[in-house]
């Protein structure tokens, strides 16, 4: 980890005037780090009372890819770990397909804890996706200058599909040349209009998903970023509703399909299992996977 993020961390955990919540979340951090020698903590800060962080998992600064994995709304540290089992799988299975194709290549990713998303009321306008995408510009710029070769990708999943339209409306992106869309919340047309442009121009590839079952992503495209990026000439639609899908060792296998709008997989008080949209069993994760080996593997 950066000496400056351990050492904001290992100041945070010893003060005494923070509230049960704020401890908690700052341990998950800590967990986090202590359960895998790979992680990484990139960043580590307060605005308010509020703690954000940034994992990776793999070494940023020799990467052949490097890949920001973004929450939606009501996401906090309280949630890192789920989002850091999602991060690590995705690093190692993206290893996985790189290697089955006879290519071997490293892969970064970054559970990227550095904004505050928002809550359902918050998420219909753009707000909150305008000034995460200003702090996600810093890190990407950090990135392109730790690791100039890299390939650098951004996975936006539901407001944070919001973000990354305003990250390509301002011209923010980067280096950042593909890109996925999930489950999104929908882009503003003014950022429908420059994800258009880029794709014509040949300075973006979007791919995008959304589940048949997913009643929750449709609910954040009617107010003030009502595009379902689906929807945007030139972007890529892939599907999440179950069929074949690319396996990570090669060959094909029958994906199964994301059940609603949860980016992880629960199970109800009755037992039955609702995949979510990371579940490594899914269409739609092994397209994702498939789509960063490529990625990886493309010539320069």
């Amino acid at each position: 980890m950066t000496a400056s993020a351990d050492a904001e961390l290992r100041d945070a955990l010893s003060r005494d005037d923070l509230t049960p919540e704020v401890v908690q979340k700052l341990r998950n951090v800590r967990d986090v780090l202590d359960r895998d020698s790979q992680a990484t903590l990139e960043s580590f800060f307060f605005i308010g009372d509020e703690p954000y962080a940034t994992v990776s998992f793999g070494d940023v600064d020799t990467a052949d890819l490097v890949v920001f994995v973004m929450h939606g709304i009501d996401t906090t540290l309280a949630d890192l770990p789920g989002w850091a089992d999602v991060s690590r799988r995705l690093c190692a299975d993206t290893i996985r397909a790189c290697v089955a194709r006879g290519t071997p290549r490293r892969v970064a990713t970054i559970a990227w804890f550095a904004w505050d998303s928002g809550t359902h009321v918050t998420a219909l306008a753009t707000k909150h996706a305008t000034i995460g995408s200003a702090r996600l510009a810093v890190d990407l710029d950090r990135v392109a200058v730790r690791n100039p070769t890299t390939r650098t990708t951004v996975i936006g999943y539901s407001y944070s599909s919001t973000l990354l339209g305003e990250l390509i409306a301002m011209n923010l992106a980067g280096e950042v040349h593909t890109a996925f869309s999930i489950a999104a919340a929908g882009v503003s047309h003014a950022a429908s209009a420059s994800i258009a442009m880029s794709i014509s121009l040949g300075g973006l590839e979007l791919h995008a998903t959304e589940a048949e079952s997913d009643g929750v992503a449709p609910l954040g495209r009617i107010a003030q970023h009502p595009v379902d990026p689906r929807d945007i000439s030139g972007v890529i639609r892939y599907d999440s509703d179950g069929g074949p899908a690319p396996a990570i060792d090669g060959g094909t296998v029958e994906g199964l399909a994301v059940d609603g709008h949860a980016s992880q997989t629960s199970t109800d008080d009755r037992g039955v299992e609702h995949p979510g949209y990371f579940d490594p069993r899914t269409q739609a994760y092994l397209y994702l996977v498939a789509r960063l080996a490529d990625l990886a593997t493309a010539p320069r």
